[in-house]
Formats: structure tokens, C-alpha cells, sequence
């Protein structure tokens, strides 16, 4: 049996990373619990942001809560099949990649301000944000992740995990491309397009309900025997691929396009039974169009993923693989896609791992800031700002 990090143990490792981060870049990482609004934690101080104005010290009964309750006061198990625990999101910020305007404090949203020469200082990796600076600033940020395996008792830093988007709205990707194919089957007749949409909410429903609770009998230790639809089930990859170079991948996407086409026509199985017998045409232009969603999301995202990592490999080899599986999460949507590396616990504070992280963490941050699905631009307070460089 593994053994599981202490609450004590886990922070000790986030000081851990944030210290080699610290040493490579110049500045540390912030923490913000993903399940959890209550606010950025200094992880070198112990310190929690009340927004907008205060750093306010952590005790050791806030921990847990800050780290990993999420605000139902549950252990955030992002994917409670694979995880023992999880801590999410790190932020890496980056004060070379900024917008060059800003939002002064207080102003409408409409008023914007150029930043300043004295707003910038210069070195040898060119111009960027000062530590000192007085108003808000937009910069890029890279998020990281931090798990615990529950077999091996590995430790996992991945960059942010990317699941089918549209599975975190109100209707999932599949919902929206089978309402106009049943409103075109209707030719035009509102009270039958109703009831046949009423009939595909009930399945769908009854769909989720079922699945949610085998789910549930699967973070037991049973086997998952159920697929959720609406969750991405016809976007998840059949086994969990761990992948490095081009013929990893090549095998990979061979047979998970085999996958994807027999699951599709379970779909399809399925809304016949469930809901409405398509006319042929229509069927064959519905699985047309979330086959070309399919070759986007994920197939093409984990080629992209892949290539970058090649690439970053010729230039400084690592240890980081791309993760693509099927394993849904706690809110019933499958994961996908993430870029990892794993280390034993054991050699935490050791100079095995300050060598580990640090070569593998900057692949991982050099990928995510050339990918836009896993870095973006957020607006940090100066608050926040100079914490990051204290």
C-alpha cells in the first residue's frame, strides 16, 4: 500500500517547489484552490490574500481548508480513481509576457491606461513588469497541478488538465448538435421538436443519474461499467496512454480512432433507443460533425501536445510525458489531456529532486506558454504582485 503524504508533509513539498521555482526564475509561484474562491495563498510566508487589500497568516487548521477542501468542505480528488489527493491551481507568472495596457483601480471597465517606461525595468531577457509597480497589471500565467497517485504513491506535476469544454456549460458539445438535427427531423412541427427534446433531456438525465452512481461505487474499487454522454464519454480515450515521442503517439491515435468511431455508433445506438430514429441523412451529418469535433478536440490538441514536447526534448531532455485517458472526474466529465512528470516522495529535499523538478517543470511551463489552451492573461493586484517577488 502506498503511503499518503501528510497534510504537513504535502505543504513541505509546495515550500519544496516553490523554492526550486523560486531559484530558476526569480520569483515564486502563488497558490489558488481551484474548488475554493476564499483566496491566493503566499506559499513561502504562509499567508493568505483577503481580498483586495491584506496578506492575513494562515494557522495550521486553515491548511487543509485552504489547500484541499473545496466550499462544500470536501477533499478536492479532482479524479478520485487515479489520486489520493490533489492541489490546484499553482500559478507561474510570467512579468515578460504582459498587456501593455491596464484598468486602473476603481475605473469603469472602459478606461484603460498605457503602461510606462517607469512601469518596466531591463535585463538581459529583455523589458518587464517591475516588482514594485503600483497598479494592476495583465500578464500570462501558466497553471500546475500537484498530485498524489493512489497505487505507486508517485508524486504528479502536470500542467492543467483539459477536458472537452463544453462539458463545464449548462448543455455539453453532443446537446447542441443533436438539437438541430431533431428540430430539422420535425420539419418545422414545434409541438413534436418539444417532445422530442423533452424525451432526449429525460434520457439524458436518467443517462447522468445512472452514471453518477456507478461512479461513485467505482471510487470504492469497483469497476466503472456505465458512460455519461453528456460528460465527453464519446471523447474519451479508451485506456490511459502515456506518451513521448511520435510513435508513441502514432499508436496511439490508431487506436483510439478505432475507439472513437465504435463509440460513436453506440451513441447513435443509443439515441435511437432512447429518444428518435434519425432519418439516415441526418444521422450521417451528426456523426459527421462531432467526428471533425472529435479530430479537433482531442485528437489534434494531443498531436499539438505531443509535437511541442518533441521539440522541448531536442532542446533539453525531460522527464515530462503527455497523459491522454478516459478517467471522468468527480463532476462526472472525463478527463483527458495534461503533461506530466512523477517523482518519489522520498526524495523530497534531496538534490535529486531540485535536478528533477527543475529541468522538468521549466518543459512544462516552456509547452504551456506556447500553447494557448494551457496558459492564458489574468489581472494581478500590486499586492499580489510584489508577493510573488518578496
Amino acid at each position: 500500500m502506498a503511503r499518503i503524504l501528510s497534510i504537513p508533509e504535502r505543504i513541505k513539498l509546495f515550500k519544496e517547489i516553490n523554492r526550486v521555482h523560486k531559484d530558476m526564475y526569480g520569483w515564486q509561484l502563488l497558490y489558488d484552490n481551484g474548488l475554493n474562491a476564499e483566496g491566493r495563498i503566499d506559499i513561502d510566508r504562509n499567508l493568505v490574500l483577503h481580498y483586495p487589500k491584506e496578506w492575513v497568516p494562515m494557522t495550521e487548521s486553515d491548511a487543509r481548508h485552504y489547500y484541499f477542501y473545496d466550499t462544500q468542505n470536501r477533499d478536492i480528488t479532482l479524479l478520485r480513481g487515479l489520486f489520493a489527493w490533489e492541489a490546484w491551481y499553482f500559478h507561474h507568472l510570467n512579468p515578460y509576457k504582459f498587456d501593455d495596457e491596464y484598468r486602473p483601480s476603481g475605473a469603469e471597465a472602459s478606461v484603460s491606461l498605457k503602461l510606462s517606461e517607469e512601469d518596466l525595468i531591463s535585463n538581459g531577457s529583455g523589458k518587464r513588469i517591475r516588482p514594485d509597480i503600483d497598479h494592476p497589471v495583465e500578464c500570462q500565467e501558466s497553471l500546475i497541478e500537484v498530485q498524489q497517485r493512489k497505487d505507486s504513491g508517485k508524486i504528479w506535476i502536470s500542467s492543467n488538465w483539459r477536458y472537452r469544454p463544453e462539458c463545464y456549460g449548462s448543455a455539453s458539445y453532443i446537446v447542441e448538435e443533436v438539437y438541430p438535427a431533431i428540430t430539422k427531423t420535425a420539419k418545422g412541427d414545434e409541438r413534436l421538436v418539444k417532445r422530442i427534446k423533452e424525451k432526449f433531456e429525460q434520457a439524458s438525465e436518467l443517462n447522468r443519474d445512472e452514471f453518477v452512481m456507478l461512479l461513485e461505487r467505482c471510487f470504492k474499487g469497483d469497476r466503472l461499467r456505465g458512460r455519461h454522454w453528456e460528460g465527453g464519454y464519446a471523447f474519451a480515450a479508451s485506456r490511459a496512454w502515456k506518451i513521448k515521442n511520435d510513435e508513441q503517439l502514432n499508436e496511439a491515435i490508431k487506436i483510439e480512432d478505432r475507439h472513437f468511431q465504435r463509440v460513436l455508433g453506440q451513441y447513435i445506438r443509443w439515441l435511437r433507443s432512447k429518444v428518435i430514429k434519425l432519418p439516415k441523412k441526418d444521422e450521417m451529418a451528426l456523426k459527421k460533425i462531432i467526428s471533425e469535433n472529435y479530430s479537433e478536440f482531442p485528437r489534434s490538441l494531443a498531436i499539438n501536445l505531443c509535437n511541442e514536447l518533441v521539440e522541448e526534448d531536442k532542446v533539453s531532455p525531460s522527464d515530462v510525458y503527455l497523459w491522454w485517458g478516459g478517467e471522468p472526474n468527480r463532476d462526472a466529465n472525463y478527463a483527458l489531456l495534461t503533461l506530466f512528470f512523477e517523482f518519489d516522495p522520498e526524495d523530497i529535499g534531496t538534490s535529486k529532486f531540485d535536478e528533477k523538478v527543475s529541468r522538468n517543470l521549466r518543459t512544462l511551463i516552456n509547452i504551456s506558454e506556447k500553447d494557448v489552451v494551457l496558459s492564458s492573461y489574468g489581472e494581478y493586484l500590486p499586492i499580489v504582485w510584489r508577493a510573488i517577488f518578496s
